[in-house]
């Protein structure tokens, strides 16, 4: 009966993981997440990442008691035909083989484990386009006072715009951004959209003063769509100043181009 139980629940717990590996692998970077207010199967990013840990502690435990339960039959796979044990046996040395061969190769950065880097980091980049990226870290969770004041927003326009829009009356200043979105079932993006768009000013000018985390990451278009920022305009700064882009360059890509930081070239688009 405990070999029985030890093995199911080293099968479903690795089921379980096996599950949570595939959609963190898909899951959009924590920034972004976090700003669309993400869900998978109505869990959050952190609720995902959260049951991958303690389910695959679990796993791990499991495995460990099967390896106990099973560790004749395990030492029977070192021994050679004449019942001597021997570590390196040729399926030994195989199975040491492919995992340094994994190891070595992610670190150098050759495929195939490079190619499901680079196809995990492409799924995430097209998450940040549908989602948008949030104007400065963690920004869903600051008070409309404080949202508005970190952006040069004005924020009784602000709350205005937002009562127009057929938000509930009781937000007022201090509401969270998290909390006016879910109040309607939309993300803190499209609060931030309606906001913008009812203070009528210089989207350039509405931008942070500083480029917020992981802005280096970020294609010009997704940019573009986090500030309301007209591509042409954009592209023509960076023209002006001598930087040939394109809607799917990075700021990363761009700097590295012209000796520069990606900082830099947010500052250019800005126009500081």
């Amino acid at each position: 009966m405990f070999r029985k139980i030890t093995s199911l629940t080293a099968l479903l717990s690795f089921l379980v993981t096996l599950i949570t590996s595939v959609i963190l692998y898909i899951v959009p970077e924590g920034r972004v997440a976090y700003w669309a207010d993400w869900h998978l199967l109505g869990m959050t990013k952190t609720q995902w990442g959260d049951v991958h840990t303690t389910v695959g502690t679990l796993f791990l435990l499991a495995l460990l008691l099967h390896i106990w339960l099973n560790w004749k039959p395990l030492m029977n796979y070192m021994k050679n035909r004449a019942r001597e044990m021997v570590v390196m046996t040729g399926p030994m040395i195989v199975s040491f083989i492919l995992v340094f061969l994994v190891f070595a190769g992610t670190l150098i950065g050759l495929p195939p484990m490079s190619t499901l880097l680079d196809y995990g980091a492409q799924i995430k980049e097209q998450a940040t386009e549908t989602y948008g990226n949030p104007p400065y870290g963690h920004a869903e969770t600051s008070p409309l006072k404080k949202f508005c004041g970190f952006l040069g927003l004005d924020v009784n326009m602000a709350l205005a715009t937002l009562h127009q829009a057929g938000f509930d009356s009781s937000i007022n200043e201090n509401s969270l951004i998290k909390d006016i979105a879910r109040s309607r079932g939309v993300s803190p993006q499209h609060v931030y959209d309606i906001i913008r768009g009812g203070q009528g000013g210089d989207p350039f000018a509405m931008m942070p003063a500083q480029p917020p985390e992981g802005t280096g990451k970020l294609t010009v278009a997704i940019v573009c769509k986090t500030y309301g920022l007209e591509p042409e305009e954009v592209l023509a700064r960076l023209k002006a100043a001598g930087i040939d882009a394109t809607l799917e360059s990075t700021f990363k890509s761009l700097a590295g181009e012209h000796d520069m930081s990606p900082r830099d070239i947010y500052l250019i688009v800005k126009g500081k």
